[in-house]
């Protein structure tokens, strides 16, 4: 019996090697400009985690640790501001996603008091919905409830896309708030989610979901219905920081956070890999900790990165010249 143990090891034990799956398809990047350093001053931030650019050409900014949104110009000088700590009318606690109409409706994601909050430009209170509740992931939940949601999108006719996160679903609203549909609930199959993150919609109409623990974006027409849907290979960690954005170009590339990755990956509209930037660092073309992101009417990419508590602009032409 021994020596059949011994002649079972016939040889060194190889450990498996794991391959980097993005290694290919990486692009130096530096962004053209940095808004914003660590503080509670005007044009400062803590932990800020989303940004939206409104129709004026304004950034709208979720500065998440200072409980307020601030608004900035093209330049990166401060505008406006407005919310502090709490739980009534304007207040925040940690509002992780922001979104603007085309009319100027600033729409917050006013996560940990598991609401939406409505406001004009200037940043004055219009209505707000929404109060916690726990569906255990079902997929027919109580509508108009949350669980810590995350991010807004906004479709061409208005209506409010949730990334419901705790509850496992995309709830959608009129403008008003009024509900409308639901997808979703827990599992694996498609069309359900594990904590979902990141909203955005394609030119084409198409919803495009960070299905965070089932590490792949789940592509949906316009009805909500799911028509494909792609792996993300290095959304390991559930962290509670580790919650991506996506966002999707005028010509149809998916941008997509890899937070802890420190690094933005692209896609096309059907997941094909095409690059990669960023890397774990401080200057332009490096992260911290990379969240929210926004396009411009001009394609550039504005990209919070949330430990150096700043807003990175990268712009149009270097994005486009360094796709393959």
């Amino acid at each position: 019996m021994l020596n059949q143990l011994w002649d079972y090891q016939t040889g060194p034990v190889v450990r498996q090697v794991e391959v980097e799956p993005y290694a290919q398809g990486y692009r130096e990047i530096g962004a053209v400009r940095a808004f914003g350093n660590a503080g509670t001053g005007q044009g400062q931030f803590t932990a800020p985690r989303a940004v939206a650019v409104g129709p004026d050409g304004l950034l709208y900014v979720a500065d998440s640790g200072n409980q307020r949104v601030q608004v900035l110009d093209g330049e990166g000088n401060f505008v406006r501001a407005w919310g502090g700590p709490g739980n009534g009318p304007g207040q925040l606690q940690e509002p992780w996603g922001i979104a603007v109409s085309r009319e100027g409706r600033v729409y917050v994601a006013d996560t940990w008091n598991h609401r939406i909050q409505v406001f004009d430009a200037t940043g004055k209170y219009l209505s707000s919905w929404g109060q916690f509740a726990d569906t255990r992931g079902e997929p027919d939940g109580q509508p108009g409830v949350f669980w810590g949601p995350r991010d807004l999108a906004l479709d061409a006719a208005g209506n409010v896309y949730v990334a419901d996160t705790g509850n496992k679903r995309i709830q959608k609203f009129s403008p008003e708030g009024e509900f409308l549909a639901q997808v979703g609930g827990g599992g694996v199959v498609a069309g359900r989610f594990e904590e979902p993150t990141g909203l955005a919609f394609g030119p084409d109409g198409s919803l495009y979901v960070a299905d965070t623990w089932n590490r792949r974006v789940q592509k949906f027409s316009a009805e909500l219905q799911p028509v494909g849907e792609w792996p993300i290979q290095s959304w390991a960690s559930e962290s509670v920081v580790n919650k991506p954005y996506l966002r999707v170009s005028q010509t149809g590339q998916v941008y997509v956070g890899d937070p802890e990755g420190y690094r933005i990956l692209v896609f096309d509209a059907g997941g094909e890999y095409l690059m990669s930037f960023g890397q774990y660092g401080f200057d332009l073309a490096s992260f911290a900790l990379p969240l929210g992101m926004a396009f411009d009417a001009e394609g550039n990419l504005y990209v919070v990165d949330s430990d150096n508590s700043r807003v990175l602009k990268f712009g149009a032409e270097s994005l486009k010249a360094s796709l393959p």
